[in-house]
């Protein structure tokens, strides 16, 4: 440099500094003239070694990018390749391993899921058909780009064949979509509270409430209502599916309820559980509700005739009745229903004999008839019981006859049965009225009678052993 950078002032010879402000002036060193190259001789490119690894490094980085892409292809093409996905889910199926066969399906995250319980249902709507209706509906989507819904053997949408776009659509990943059955419960009795896995629901009687998606399979469920007087609990199980519409209603089971309470006194005050309830009996006429497991206990005390307390039996509560037994009035409805029951048998015998016993007072009758006018006793004797009392009366009434000096004749014109009654199951009294006329010396008068004849039976027949005459007149005609 000749001037100086600063102030311009001149440089002269050799300084190196600027006499006039002092600066530095720059030293310039003069750089060699390359030598001229040889005619036609080619120009060389030199390669360090840092740039030789720079290159060997890149080579490298793009084979391992490009085999990353390729071994990247296949892992994606393996693990979205539904046939191997369908083998697997079949091999799972037969080996009965339930959790893994369910998780080659695609459930919502608010379906309630039973890995058994879908494992039996798919078992009995025919697994191999089911995975038959799976190959072909993939095989319309991918040809098609649509499948069919494939329906269980009620007509609820079962599974659906969905394909899911992976990395801008350069693979497809199709699943297996299974739809949930709704469960909708018919509430039992108001307040109920049910209970399904970790779903639970609660409403008045009659309602029906959602209790949540769930698929096929078996599920226990729980019931509570709350009571007064003892907890009301139910549980159970019930197999979910649908009914054609993918909707499933269960109505839980209740062994409770309200039940309605009578006693033998119904101004009786009623007792619940060793308390007064305050009111008789025919005040609450129900109570509940509560449960029919006997745990809940109800009496009730009265006053007698005397006045004094009596209580009533104890009644375990075990249905929607219940009964209150007081021990003097039972008594009582005993011997009244023995004498009904006895009435009842003796009209029924009544019933069984009146028509037999006509027959045999009419002939007794006939054969009376005979007997007083030809005034013989043998065509009556066997109508009595030997040696007995009426048979010697009746004895002696025709030898009567037969030492009158005038002569007679009897005409016996009517026999009426007005009633018969049973005295025992051999016993019977039947009562008549009978209308005779009687003739002697030429004088005729009418009688008209009526009479009760105790008849019992022995062995197969009838006998006689009194004969009562009630009312007797006569007329001259």
């Amino acid at each position: 440099m000749k001037n100086c950078s600063n102030c311009g002032v001149e440089k002269k010879g050799s300084e190196k500094f600027c006499i006039n402000c002092g600066n530095k002036f720059e030293v310039v060193v003069e750089q060699p003239k390359a030598r001229a190259a040889a005619p036609n001789q080619p120009k060389r490119s030199t390669i360090t070694p840092k740039q030789r690894k720079l290159r060997i490094a890149g080579i490298v980085s793009v084979t391992v990018f490009l085999l990353g892409l390729l071994g990247g292809h296949l892992f994606l093409k393996s693990k979205y390749d539904v046939s191997k996905t369908i083998n697997e889910m079949n091999q799972a199926y037969i080996k009965n391993e339930q959790a893994l066969f369910l998780s080659f399906f695609s459930v919502a995250d608010n379906v309630v899921k039973d890995e058994e319980g879908f494992y039996s249902f798919v078992e009995d709507q025919d697994w191999e058909d089911i995975r038959d209706q799976m190959k072909s509906e993939v095989k319309q989507l991918e040809t098609e780009s649509l499948s069919n819904i494939i329906k269980d053997s009620e007509g609820n949408k079962f599974i659906s064949v969905v394909n899911d776009p992976i990395l801008f659509g350069l693979y497809d990943r199709i699943s297996f979509l299974v739809h949930p059955v709704k469960v909708e419960t018919e509430i039992p009795m108001d307040n109920a509270t049910i209970v399904m896995n970790d779903k639970t629901v609660t409403g008045a009687t009659g309602e029906n409430v959602v209790v949540g998606n769930f698929l096929p399979g078996s599920y226990s469920w729980s019931a509570s209502v709350p009571s007064e007087f003892s907890p009301i609990e139910a549980k159970g199980s019930i197999e979910v599916s649908g009914d054609g519409r993918n909707v499933f209603v269960f109505t839980p089971s209740f062994e409770a309820g309200m039940i309605t309470v009578t006693s033998d006194i119904s101004d009786a005050v009623l007792w619940v559980n060793g308390k007064s309830t305050g009111k008789t009996v025919k005040e609450m006429n129900s109570i509940g509700p509560v449960p029919f497991n006997g745990k809940v206990e109800i009496t009730a005390q009265a006053k007698n005739e005397n006045n004094a307390v009596v209580k009533g039996d104890i009644v375990k509560v075990e249905s929607d009745t219940a009964h209150i037994k007081f021990a003097h009035i039972q008594e009582k409805v005993a011997t009244d229903r023995a004498k009904q029951q006895e009435a009842e048998e003796l009209q029924q015998l009544e019933e069984e004999h009146e028509i037999p016993l006509t027959d045999f007072i009419d002939s007794f009758r006939y054969v009376f008839e005979d007997a007083l006018n030809y005034q013989d006793f043998s065509y009556i004797a066997d109508y009595f019981p030997t040696g007995s009392q009426i048979q010697t009366d009746y004895f002696d009434d025709i030898e009567r006859h037969a030492a009158l000096e005038v002569s007679y004749y009897y005409d016996f014109q009517s026999n009426t049965i007005t009633s018969v009654k049973a005295i025992d199951t051999n016993t019977f009294v039947v009562n008549t009225a009978e209308m005779f006329f009687f003739t002697s010396n030429e004088q005729e008068f009418k009688y008209d009678k009526t009479k009760a004849y105790t008849i019992k039976v022995q062995g197969d027949e009838y006998l006689i052993h009194s004969i009562e005459v009630l009312k007797s007149e006569f007329v001259e005609i």
